[in-house]
C-alpha cells in the first residue's frame, strides 16, 4: 500500500510521528509526504523539487524551441484554458519565456500569470511583473486560500515560521543576489540575534525552502526567490529595520577587494556580498551612506520545492 499525506508543513512533527508509528507497524506499507521541510523521520528519502525550466534569453527563440521547456509548457496550457484557444507563436516566444523566468518557474506563480492573460494579453503582462504580489492572484476558486495568490501563499509559509526564522527571512531581503553565510552573519545578526544563530536559521530557511542554496562551490551560496524577496521586504520596511539592516549591508567591507574572478569562485555565480551590492537611494531618515557604494550585479539562484 502506497500512502499519500500530502502538504505535511503545519503539522509536521504529528505526521513525522505517525509516519515512524505506521511504518514500524505495517511494514508493507510505503509513505509519500510532500512537504516545504523534510519529515526527519526515520527511513526518510528526501527529493527536493527544482523550478519549471525555462528558457535562456533569446531574441531568436521560436515557439517551438520554448514549447520544449516545462515552465513555457504550463502557460501555454493555463492561458489557452483561459482565453480559449490561445496558441503560442513566434513573435511571443521570447516575452512568454522571460514571463516564466521572472516568478523562478514556480507553478503557481506560473499559473497566476497566466490567470491574468485575458485582462493584459502577454505584451502587458510582462510589463506588470514588477510587482509580482499585486498581479499574481486569480486563482482557480475551488482551490485552497492559499494558492489563490502568491501573496497568500507566502502569508502561509510565513506564519508557519518560528519569529526568529521570520526576522532572519526579512534581514536577508536586502541581497539583490547570492550571498555566504560570513556576509549573512555580518548584516543580519544584532537585535537578539548572535552570528552563530544565524548559521542555524540560514539552514532552517533552506529545510523549509524558502531559501535557495548553491553548494556546488568553494562555499555555500545562498538567494531569496524573486516573489519571496519581495514579500520579505515588504516585512522589513513595516518591521522598523530597513534603515538598520541596510546601513550593515551597505558597511559590510568583507570581499570588496576581491576580483570578480575571486567573487564567482566562491560559489560559482557572482555574489552580491560586498558593501552595499546595490545602488540605493538615501535613506528616507537622511543617511546618505546607503546610497553611495557601487552596484555587483548578480545571477539568480537554481532551487526551490
Amino acid at each position: 500500500m502506497l500512502l499519500v499525506l500530502d502538504n505535511c508543513e503545519h503539522v509536521i512533527e504529528a505526521v513525522a510521528a505517525s509516519a515512524v508509528s505506521i511504518l514500524r507497524g505495517a511494514p508493507g506499507v510505503q509513505i509519500l509526504a510532500t512537504s516545504r521541510e523534510p519529515l526527519h523521520a526515520e527511513g526518510e528519502h528526501g527529493h527536493r523539487l527544482s523550478p519549471l525550466e525555462s528558457p535562456s534569453p533569446s531574441a531568436g527563440l521560436t515557439a517551438a524551441e520554448a514549447l520544449r521547456f516545462p515552465a513555457v509548457q504550463l502557460f501555454v496550457q493555463r492561458a489557452a484554458a483561459i482565453l480559449g484557444g490561445f496558441e503560442l507563436g513566434d513573435r511571443d516566444a521570447p516575452v512568454v519565456a522571460a514571463i516564466c523566468r521572472r516568478p523562478d518557474g514556480i507553478p503557481l506563480a506560473i499559473e497566476l500569470a497566466a490567470a491574468r492573460m485575458d485582462a493584459f494579453g502577454v505584451r502587458g503582462l510582462a510589463t506588470h511583473l514588477d510587482d509580482p504580489l499585486q498581479l499574481l492572484t486569480g486563482g482557480r476558486r475551488p482551490a485552497a486560500p492559499r494558492h489563490q495568490t502568491m501573496r497568500a501563499s507566502l502569508d502561509w509559509d510565513h506564519e508557519l515560521l518560528p519569529e526568529p526564522e521570520r526576522v532572519m527571512l526579512r534581514r536577508l531581503a536586502v541581497f539583490a543576489g547570492g550571498f555566504t553565510l560570513e556576509a549573512a552573519s555580518a548584516v543580519a545578526a544584532g537585535g537578539g540575534i548572535s552570528a552563530p544563530e544565524v548559521v542555524e536559521r540560514v539552514a532552517n530557511l533552506v529545510a523549509k525552502s524558502l531559501l535557495a542554496a548553491d553548494v556546488g562551490g568553494a562555499v555555500p551560496c545562498y538567494q531569496l526567490l524573486g516573489t519571496t524577496r519581495a514579500y520579505a521586504l515588504e516585512k522589513l520596511r513595516t518591521s522598523g529595520e530597513l534603515d538598520q539592516v541596510e546601513l550593515r549591508h551597505a558597511g559590510y567591507a568583507g570581499p570588496v577587494q576581491r576580483t570578480t574572478a575571486e567573487r564567482l569562485a566562491l560559489c560559482g555565480r557572482q555574489i552580491d556580498d560586498a558593501g552595499a551590492a546595490q545602488a540605493r537611494p538615501s535613506s528616507p531618515t537622511g543617511d546618505a551612506s546607503i546610497g553611495e557604494a557601487p552596484p555587483v550585479h548578480a545571477v539568480p539562484a537554481w532551487s526551490y520545492s
